[in-house]
């Protein structure tokens, strides 16, 4: 598919989105978060890692607060993103309360800085990263906003999943359930996942 075909099913897809994001009340938008927290909680992988990679919501994404917390509860380590030099870099947070600020694009970041806080890193322990999008698909597809911030990231670690001293997160999108549609559009540069979580089901990829 050329460039541009594929950029304008991306740009297409993205408004599909924003207008089912735009169509959920605030109440289904709460109970959606705590019933996704609870189902991860209470799922099989859930015990198995240590670190939870999370994120903080913009706009109306799933609010990965009440799974922040109950990941804290558990005595689980948690890392939120914070933009740096054009690639995102998780930091430890110790409170779903913060302190946070506003990154470079409106979205809540720890107030830490590098050498402040502990970093996530590979070799941290059994990781499990939450990853945010627009929309994504039952074989993995994710759409993103476009930045292609966890696209890089994800790469970054399967390149060298064949290094035994890289310990590879479990990258799961977290979701709504209107979110998850037949087929995102992909390109070359985009990274499948592992599985996606929404508040009314778990999909899973084994063979990622």
């Amino acid at each position: 598919m050329a460039g541009d075909d594929l950029q304008e099913l991306k740009r297409a897809a993205r408004a599909r989105a924003r207008h089912i994001l735009s169509e959920l009340n605030p109440k289904r938008r709460k109970r959606a978060a705590l019933d996704a927290g609870r189902a991860l909680r209470f799922s099989n992988i859930w015990a198995a890692y240590d670190c939870l990679l999370a994120y903080m919501s913009l706009g109306s994404e799933l609010d990965c607060a009440p799974v922040i917390q109950l990941a804290l509860n558990d005595s689980k380590r948690v890392f939120i993103p914070k933009t740096l030099a054009g690639d995102i870099v998780f930091f430890r947070i110790l409170s779903g309360g913060g302190p946070f600020v506003k990154g470079p694009f409106g979205i809540r970041e720890p107030a830490a800085r590098r050498g402040e806080s502990e970093v996530w890193e590979s070799g941290k322990g059994p990781s499990l990263a939450l990853t945010p999008g627009l929309l994504f698909d039952e074989d993995g597809g994710r759409l993103g906003r476009g930045g292609g911030f966890f696209d890089r990231f994800i790469r970054s670690f399967r390149l060298g999943e064949n290094d035994s001293a890289v310990t590879r997160p479990l990258f799961i999108g977290y979701a709504y359930d209107e979110q998850i549609v037949e087929r995102v559009p992909m390109g070359s540069g985009d990274e499948r996942l592992d599985g996606v979580l929404s508040d009314r089901r778990f999909l899973r990829y084994p063979n990622r």
